[in-house]
């Protein structure tokens, strides 16, 4: 769960711990995926300290630090980097980038009026009545509102994302919107997946990708008839019943790896294929995501970030630019918390936050 709820907490303080931590093996139906290109190539990886003793689960960390006209220098990791990891909220600023490039090419404007519906709208707090392209923008970056994701996502054209993400970033799926795999997670699309939603979706995640895309389609039309009232219910009733499974996860939420992350992350952040008016203004809304440290040690010019949550999940991630022209961009992925509930496992943002700021800290210090 993402939200109003992760910016509150940003400023909680939490006690770092001295114990080292081991991230727990990944189970067998958790499949990995080796990423292709520059970060792939990058030289052996620094090896990160361990994260606060607050931190339970499945822990995958990823930074590197890239030159202009040098590529990737160095990076540091902690845990398997090319373990496929539920995104959580994290995947909004590629919903957000890409309906920029739309108002770019003179298809949709920032001034255009979307209506929150009883279709389209998700968990937790919402935007009412009609809001524009802009405000839903800030409102899913800055808040990590998930109706207003959702209505942006729709808007942009789920399956044209999906495609567009896979062709650039193979070990990166982003399928679903948010009510349609929280309410594949609570049980809530038998009309689209039968009496077995687990066996369905494992089934279907391991199909052609065309499939997959189609299963979506099916799950997205099947959300829209939920209400958003009965869907947060059941879904904290699933949470906390025993027929919760993690392997869920992995099947509808947005997935991808801690290494590829980073690198899908400095891309989007740079934002160089928007225009130099929507570029500044993705820019500025992502230094309005959460989180940052509350007092930097690190200097710098440029500081983007994204977290995302949920029940046993904590994602953060985010890119930072150097004053000497160098640039940052790194990836924290939790699951398989022993913290069941968003709000308690969002106590753990500051301190992972400052633990982040350390690893960034040493890898722009290495020599």
């Amino acid at each position: 769960m993402t939200g109003l709820a992760v910016m509150g907490l940003c400023t909680a303080v939490a006690a770092l711990g001295a114990p080292a931590f081991i991230p727990a093996p990944a189970p067998a139906w958790v499949p990995g995926c080796r990423a292709t290109g520059p970060v792939a190539a990058a030289v052996q990886p620094l090896a990160a300290t361990p994260v606060p003793a607050v931190v339970t689960g499945r822990v995958a960390f990823h930074a590197f630090l890239a030159t202009p006209g040098k590529g990737v220098q160095r990076s540091i990791s902690l845990g398997d980097v090319d373990a496929v990891f539920p995104l959580a909220s994290a995947f909004k600023p590629l919903v957000v980038r890409g309906i920029l490039r739309d108002v770019d090419a003179g298809r949709l404007k920032l001034t255009k009026k979307l209506a929150t519906t009883e279709a389209n709208r998700s968990i937790e707090s919402y935007p009412k009545g009609s809001n524009d392209v802009r405000e839903l923008a800030r409102r899913a970056i800055a808040l990590s509102d998930n109706t207003a994701s959702d209505i942006l996502h729709l808007a942009y054209g789920p399956e044209r994302l999906a495609r567009e993400v896979r062709a650039k970033w193979p070990c990166t799926a982003i399928l679903n919107t948010t009510k349609a795999w929280w309410a594949a997670q609570a049980g809530l699309l038998g009309t689209a997946l039968g009496p077995d939603t687990l066996g369905a979706l494992r089934t279907a995640a391991a199909a052609p990708f065309d499939e997959r895309l189609r299963t979506a389609a099916r799950l997205i039309a099947a959300s829209q008839r939920v209400r958003a009232p009965v869907l947060e219910q059941t879904l904290d009733d699933y949470f906390h019943g025993p027929t919760y499974t993690p392997e869920l996860e992995l099947y509808v939420q947005p997935t991808s790896t801690a290494r590829e992350f980073t690198q899908v992350s400095l891309q989007a952040y740079s934002a160089t294929d928007l225009k130099p008016a929507t570029r500044a203004a993705f820019r500025s809304m992502m230094q309005t995501g959460c989180c940052r440290p509350k007092t930097p040690r690190l200097a710098t010019t440029y500081w983007g970030a994204k977290a995302g949550s949920g029940w046993r999940i904590l994602t953060l991630t985010g890119a930072v630019d150097l004053p000497d022209g160098r640039s940052m961009a790194y990836t924290y992925l939790n699951d398989q918390s022993t913290v069941t509930d968003a709000e308690d496992i969002e106590l753990q943002i500051r301190p992972v936050v400052t633990w982040i700021e350390t690893q960034l800290i040493t890898l722009a210090g290495a020599p």
